[in-house]
């Protein structure tokens, strides 16, 4: 077995729903504990512990977990022990990849259950654990199903009602899923459906509603999408068939992606949802329902659907998505149509007047003119990242000195359990110092801050990363940037003309340091490929 230094040993423990006992962590850090000692005779109080709590196994999109990679890849671990592969995970394609993650760092994986993990374990254990998802997924669905067909509600519950509380059945167990109607909020819900069948714009009845103060459902403003949203997955109040005293269920599953692990909703066609008539909470009649239909129907032939998004390496598909603002109602823009950057608020809540948009294009040209312009121009960057960097060498300092205090308390603690002093609550507080003392190791930083040359060099190497042409291309890189050294960027209507608007820019000059930080990172990184 590798480590005989019981700090660089890490426990990983989780356990997967909210209803399951918390105290499974604790049972699973002792079980842990107690094969370390057993199979590696060290102290197994030194060992790092990551835990993550009502997390499912099948994704590693585990905050716990993904603080255990990180210290894997920093070199900090040489053995990883748990209570069975499947508390790593449970996906078949997660864990043979967790295994060669680990593998390429030199860690091993050791558990209760398997004992030294090896290939094999990799892959008849990864196997069961596949089989044991898909069956507990057929079996959530039909507990579901049977739910529905019971007359209780399994979804959120929509705008016009509300959840009833304290029903219990003839064993006295709490009932989920029964639901009343909330008169104040049904008496909104008629508003929007007689509006509507009257013949007035979407767009004309949200005015309405943010004029008069009403609070939509979330609390905040209404949105045109709250009513009538979606083509390939129709949704919003007016397409609602609660409204009409069904209880609806079936409408649609969760699929997991494999290449990226998010989760994705896939709709079932309307023949395979399950209607159940619950005539007591009706809110809309037969008519007026008629009528919304025809009109939705009638609004969806003019649309088309919406062109698919290009495939990018970045969750925002747009550089400057989240900087740029509306100059009259200070509110978000947001790409639109034909690349233009419009209000949100005049888009989805008609709250603002202010319909104008800049192209894409020229907003980037001018966020990079602006960086280039300031790095040409601008005072020194020396005297800023003197400053910067000196304060991260004090901060990685009391970091360090943290965790030597840490480590003096831990060790005290021992010595007062083998004195004999109260031996549970002592390992109580041993474990939260073991918590913060993970935490510290985590956020102090390893790499090497970098080096500062003369004033133009660095005015050269920061000017030569703006105007590279793979941070125009990268959107990922150019985000990473603009977090660095982009403030906002407003846009605001020309009184004097029908079009366009004015571009007011503000760069974020503490963020130099930052950025400088990514560039030498990158530069180095690309030195250590060419080698």
């Amino acid at each position: 077995m590798t480590s005989a230094d019981p700090s660089r040993i890490a426990i990983y423990v989780r356990y997967s729903t909210d209803i399951q006992n918390p105290s499974s962590v604790d049972d699973q850090v002792a079980l842990c504990r107690n094969l370390i000692a057993d199979q590696l005779k060290v102290d197994p109080d030194r060992a790092l512990v990551f835990s993550d709590a009502a997390t499912s196994g099948a994704t590693t999109d585990r905050p716990g977990f993904l603080r255990l990679l990180t210290a894997v890849k920093a070199g900090r671990i040489d053995l990883v022990v748990a209570e069975g592969l499947d508390r790593l995970s449970r996906s078949l394609k997660d864990i043979a990849g967790i295994h060669e993650t680990l593998v390429f760092h030199g860690v091993e994986i050791l558990t209760a259950h398997e004992g030294r993990v090896s290939e094999l374990h990799i892959g008849l254990k990864g196997t069961m654990n596949a089989l044991f998802l898909r069956d507990l997924k057929a079996k959530v669905r039909r507990g579901l199903r049977a739910r529905v067909t019971a007359g209780y509600a399994i979804s959120s519950c929509p705008y016009g009602y509300k959840v009833v509380r304290g029903v219990v059945d003839e064993k006295g167990r709490n009932v989920n899923g029964v639901r009343e109607i909330d008169e104040a909020e049904a008496a909104i819900v008629r508003r929007i459906f007689q509006e509507c069948a009257d013949g007035v714009p979407l767009k004309t009845i949200v005015a309405g509603l943010n004029r008069d103060g009403i609070p939509s459902a979330n609390g905040g403003g209404w949105r045109v999408d709250a009513l009538a949203n979606g083509i390939k997955r129709p949704g919003g109040i007016l397409r609602n068939e609660a409204y009409l005293g069904k209880t609806i269920g079936n409408r649609c599953y969760v699929l997991r992606d494999p290449s990226t692990g998010k989760r994705k909703v896939i709709s079932n066609p309307p023949e395979a949802w399950i209607r159940i008539d619950a005539p007591h909470l009706r809110i809309i009649d037969d008519e007026t329902w008629r009528k919304v239909r025809k009109i939705d129907r009638d609004r969806s032939k003019k649309e088309k659907d919406p062109p698919q998004p290009r495939i990018l390496t970045s969750h925002n598909q747009h550089a400057l998505t989240g900087w740029v603002k509306c100059g009259c109602c200070g509110g978000p823009k947001s790409i639109a149509n034909n690349g233009r950057y419009l209000c949100s608020n005049h888009r989805y809540y008609a709250t603002c007047r202010n319909a104008r948009g800049t192209r894409e294009p020229v907003l980037l040209e001018k966020t990079f003119a602006a960086l280039y312009f300031r790095i040409r121009t601008g005072a020194d960057f020396r005297p800023r990242f003197v400053a910067a960097f000196g304060a991260e060498l004090e901060r990685r300092k009391e970091l360090r000195r943290s965790e030597a205090d840490i480590v003096a308390r831990l060790d005290r603690l021992v010595e007062a359990i083998e004195r004999g002093i109260n031996a549970e609550s002592a390992t109580q507080r041993a474990l939260a110092l073991q918590e913060e003392l993970n935490r510290l190791r985590l956020d102090t930083p390893t790499d090497p801050l970098p080096p500062l040359p003369n004033e133009a060099t660095i005015r050269t190497i920061l000017a030569r990363a703006v105007q590279s042409v793979e941070m125009r291309r990268d959107v990922k890189r150019t985000r990473l940037m603009f977090q660095c050294l982009l403030s906002e960027i407003v846009l605001t209507p020309i009184v004097e003309r029908y079009q366009g608007e004015t571009i007011d820019l503000t760069l974020r000059e503490e963020g130099w340091p930052d950025f400088w930080r990514m560039v030498m990172a990158e530069s180095a990184q690309a030195s250590r490929d060419e080698e």
